[in-house]
């Protein structure tokens, strides 16, 4: 452990497979955080060398404290990943959990956000959600370990030019909203019902309570919507909010839903009784 690791902080789920450049902006766009009260876990959906030597490489060039999860490739299992990360986070240590996909890349006040959202209700049990800028082609291949801090800090001229251009999209949440609820309301910015798995913090007792992720869930899509649902239905605060916690998704092909996933997620929202998974953090 680093020497000037605090006491408290927030652990910060960093999700990959097998994609180590988007891994470094993300990682490389932590290192000006306004709020350094954050440690972060790597959970590695199985990914080879390259990932492992560019972790290797950032534990000794960045300053905050990086931890490297890893299992074999057995497929999807983000899932099984993360419940191996969670199953490490002590929640007097890490009272907050966030979770981010290594194909983002985040704003200065992103930790200081989530940490503030927790913190604003006395680090009761609490789900935020965030939303992401979504960055087109174009954009994406400009962003660089060296430019990328220059790059994360709201609403500049590049991205206005892509939005005209019609590469990126959702650039207006680039602009940071902060202040009372009425504002925020009176904003449109807390109109966020669901959860999105690149952008979100919880409670660290509230994601054991719930048994973490289902591990039932072995190809792309459906694990964020289940912990969801089994979240909602504990009762606890749900919040979400567009425009602060910012992040920016960088553009690659996006994956196939599983149908069937996405069939049974329509029906698990009816479900008001599923509060824990039996196949998550612990085995039941």
């Amino acid at each position: 452990m680093k020497s000037n690791s605090p006491a408290q902080s927030v652990a910060v789920v960093i999700t990959t497979y097998n994609n180590p450049k988007s891994l470094e902006l993300c990682l490389t766009s932590f290192a000006q955080q306004t709020d350094n009260r954050f440690e972060v876990f790597i959970a590695d959906d199985g990914s080879g060398d390259e990932t492992r030597d560019l972790i290797l490489r950032l534990k000794r060039e960045l300053k905050f404290q990086i931890y490297h999860i890893w299992h074999p490739d057995e497929g999807y299992r983000k899932a099984k990943i993360n419940n191996t990360v969670f199953r490490q986070i002590d929640p007097t240590r890490y009272p907050v959990i966030v979770c981010v996909d290594h194909d983002v890349v985040v704003h200065p006040m992103f930790v200081e956000d989530h940490y503030r959202a927790h913190e604003a209700v006395s680090f009761e049990k609490l789900l935020f959600m965030g939303r992401r800028v979504d960055l087109g082609p174009e954009l994406t291949a400009k962003l660089t370990p060296a430019n990328v801090l220059s790059f994360t800090q709201g609403l500049n001229f590049e991205l206005m030019v892509s939005s005209l251009k019609g590469d990126s999209k959702n650039v207006l949440r680039s602009v940071r909203v902060d202040g009372p609820k009425w504002w925020v309301h009176l904003l449109r910015r807390d109109r966020v019902v669901d959860l999105l798995g690149s952008n979100y913090s919880i409670s660290t007792q509230l994601m054991l309570d719930v048994n973490g992720y289902n591990e039932d869930f072995k190809s792309y899509w459906g694990e964020d919507g289940d912990l969801f649902v089994r979240v909602r239905n504990t009762g606890v605060r749900m919040q979400g909010r567009m425009g602060y916690a910012i992040q920016w998704h960088l553009y690659h092909k996006r994956l196939e839903e599983t149908k069937a996933y996405v069939a049974q997620y329509q029906e698990l929202l009816k479900n008001t009784e599923y509060k824990v998974c039996k196949n998550g953090v612990q085995k039941f």
